[in-house]
C-alpha cells in the first residue's frame, strides 16, 4: 500500500516497561497525518475536546491559556523516506523545538486500510494507528 495521501488517527497508544498502556492526548485523540507525492509530510495530533483560547486570537488569550494549549497538541512536518519497512521523518517544523532537525525512525505497517507507525520513545513504545482519511 502506498503511503502518499491522507490518515485520519485512530489509535495512539504507549506501552511502558512496567506493563501500563496510556494514551497520551486520550482514547479519543484526534490527528491527521498527510504524505504528499514529492516527499514532504506533515503530521497534527490533538486531544479532543480542546477548549477554544478565550480573546480575538491565540496572541490576545491569557497567559495561562496560552501555556496550556501546546500540553494538548502535537504536530510536525518535514521531509519524509520510506525504506525496508520504515519511514523516515527528517523534521524540519515542529511545536517542539527540540524535535526540530531531528529524524525520526518509525516501524511501519499496513494492516488492511490501516497504517500502523511504531517506535521507542521516552522508555515506551509507541503506536500510531492510521487509517485513510
Amino acid at each position: 500500500m502506498d503511503l502518499v495521501g491522507a490518515w485520519r488517527l485512530v489509535e495512539w497508544r504507549i506501552a511502558h516497561a512496567d506493563g501500563r498502556i496510556s494514551h497520551p492526548f486520550g482514547r479519543d485523540a484526534t490527528g491527521l497525518l498527510c504524505y504528499t507525492p514529492d516527499g514532504y509530510m506533515s503530521a497534527t495530533v490533538a486531544r479532543a475536546g480542546r477548549p477554544s483560547l478565550r480573546g480575538a486570537g491565540p496572541l490576545r488569550a491569557c497567559p495561562q491559556e496560552r501555556a496550556e494549549a501546546p500540553a494538548s497538541f502535537f504536530c510536525c512536518s518535514g521531509r519524509y523516506e520510506a525504506r525496508d519497512g520504515q519511514v523516515a521523518h527528517d523534521v524540519e517544523m515542529a511545536l517542539d523545538p527540540a524535535v526540530s532537525g531531528t529524524v525520526q525512525l518509525h516501524e511501519l505497517n499496513f494492516d488492511g486500510d490501516r497504517l500502523i507507525l511504531a517506535a521507542v520513545e521516552d522508555g515506551g513504545w509507541h503506536t500510531l494507528i492510521w487509517r485513510r482519511g
